[in-house]
């Protein structure tokens, strides 16, 4: 609870930023200069990680991407925004106008739309804050000598690493296409307006500081699931080296993730089985799931966080929700269709495929799961952003297009024996086969989860829209489609003199 009660003043003190949408500011020198955190940092290091944990809370704040729609929280946002992109959470109601242009892929065409604004605004922002620890530690070259200096820097890193890998997939339409410029890369928070680099130069980019913060954070023991420990980073790196098909990279790291011994979610946690009263699931507790490796602590009384300004409020029907009252989310027909008969997580969804055995908030057992029940305001429902399984799959899907079977097999059904009476029919797969297999049980196990889009681009994957869908039913996109990929705000090209257009 101390790093909570740091982050959440950590938060005042950077809310008091301005979010005007006049002009794109990459950089918020508003917030903090790193003249002005350099000058604390002197003084005493404990300000640069005040300044991290503000970054921290940007992750999921209100407002972090520079507006005041209602989807602008963070993280999450993005995670439902880029899974229904992915094809896999279909859009079953047009109610309140929520995620319309999204679902009718219109959004994605139209570099004035805010949707394309809000992702870039938050993400520069958390590579700006990055940058500002950073270099008022010394630069990106500063080995600190304290461990608490160690430790923050490490973090820095890993947080602005993580910030491009997120801005890779959201802005660039084939992440195979390494030569192409794609996006500018800040190293410090004195560059301003920097050209287009190549794709190869901002993973080259992300994998170094993922690199150096696995290193820095060799022995850090973090407070809260909100931080980024070692564990976090081997398994961004994991995934960074998936989405460039590196696979005995992507299975080394993978396999590091395993061996830390987070358990993976248990049939009662990850879906609300018949007879059971529902105290266990409902993926809104981090700290009562180990199989949670990182996510935020939500509080009443600490964030304050309104339902219909969090993930809850969109995807979670107990909750006070949009998806409710009209504008619901569900499993795409053809995705759900390669559920195995016995397989448990079929529970996690309604006849119309709701994830309403999955997902809901905390206490919703004891309102009955009356739909619109949750509370409006002061919700304390947490957010994760990785859980163990992933790891599990990805090591499985690696493993299989390295030749491994053996392991890939292990690994998949370590999963699949949570979820399956009988998963021998693994043993029958091999290679390819074997690798796409794991792939679709990490989208069927993820679902929700904000997952799928990266999946989608690291198999280099065709979707189609299942029958369920309101928009483009039975048609395939691929995923390089200029469809599925956010467009550079308009008003950036316009004040990055440069940048030379669209991706």
């Amino acid at each position: 609870m101390k790093a909570l009660r740091k982050i959440i003043y950590a938060g005042v003190l950077l809310s008091l930023a301005s979010c005007s949408e006049d002009y794109l500011e990459v950089y918020p020198t508003e917030v903090l200069t790193d003249t002005q955190v350099a000058a604390a940092a002197e003084i005493n290091e404990e300000v640069a990680k005040g300044t991290l944990l503000g970054i921290y809370e940007n992750m999921y704040r209100f407002g972090s991407g520079g507006t005041t729609a209602q989807e602008d929280f963070g993280v999450t946002a993005q995670f439902m925004q880029m899974d229904i992109l992915s094809g896999d959470m279909a859009h079953l109601g047009k109610s309140y106008n929520r995620q319309v242009d999204i679902s009718e892929l219109t959004a994605t065409l139209d570099p004035d739309n805010n949707v394309n604004y809000r992702a870039w605004r938050f993400l520069y922002r958390i590579i700006n804050l990055s940058n500002l620890v950073i270099d008022a530690s010394g630069g990106n070259d500063v080995v600190p000598e304290t461990e608490t200096g160690k430790y923050t820097i490490g973090q820095a890193k890993a947080l602005r690493a993580y910030a491009y890998f997120f801005l890779v997939h959201a802005y660039v339409n084939d992440i195979s296409d390494l030569s192409k410029p794609v996006l500018p890369i800040y190293r410090s928070a004195e560059e301003l307006d920097q050209p287009k680099s190549p794709l190869q130069d901002v993973f080259d980019f992300v994998v170094s500081d993922l690199l150096d913060a696995e290193t820095l954070l060799d022995g850090f023991v973090r407070e809260e699931k909100i931080e980024i420990n070692q564990d976090i980073v081997r398994g961004l790196l994991a995934k960074t080296y998936g989405a460039l098909n590196n696979w005995p990279k992507t299975e080394e790291y993978a396999k590091k993730v395993i061996d830390a011994g987070y358990p993976i979610m248990t049939a009662d946690e990850v879906a609300l089985l018949p007879d059971e009263d529902g105290s266990v699931g409902g993926f809104n507790d981090v700290n009562t799931i180990p199989g949670v490796m990182w996510g935020i602590n939500i509080t009443a009384e600490g964030q304050g966080l309104s339902s219909l300004l969090s993930w809850w409020g969109f995807v979670d029907a107990y909750s006070y929700s949009y998806a409710a009252v009209g504008n619901p989310k569900g499993m795409d027909r053809g995705l759900y269709n390669n559920f195995r008969t016995d397989d448990i997580r079929k529970y996690q969804f309604s006849s119309t495929l709701r994830p309403l055995g999955k997902f809901y908030y905390k206490g919703a057992q004891n309102n009955g799961f009356g739909l619109f029940s949750g509370p409006q305001s002061n919700i304390d429902s947490d957010s994760h952003y990785m859980r163990v399984a992933e790891l599990y799959l990805l090591h499985a899907e690696a493993a299989a297009e390295n030749g491994n079977n053996s392991a890939a097999r292990a690994s998949l059904k370590a999963l699949l024996d949570l979820r399956l009476d009988d998963s021998s029919y693994v043993d029958g797969l091999a290679g390819k086969a074997l690798a796409e297999e794991a792939a679709l049980q990490a989208r069927l196990e993820l679902w929700g989860e904000g997952q799928s889009y990266f999946i989608m681009k690291r198999r280099r994957q065709t979707r189609t829209r299942g029958e369920n869908w309101l928009d483009f039913a039975g048609q395939s996109f691929n995923h390089n489609d200029e469809k599925l990929t956010y467009e550079i705000p308009q008003n950036e090209i316009l004040f990055n003199s440069n940048l030379d257009g669209q991706n």
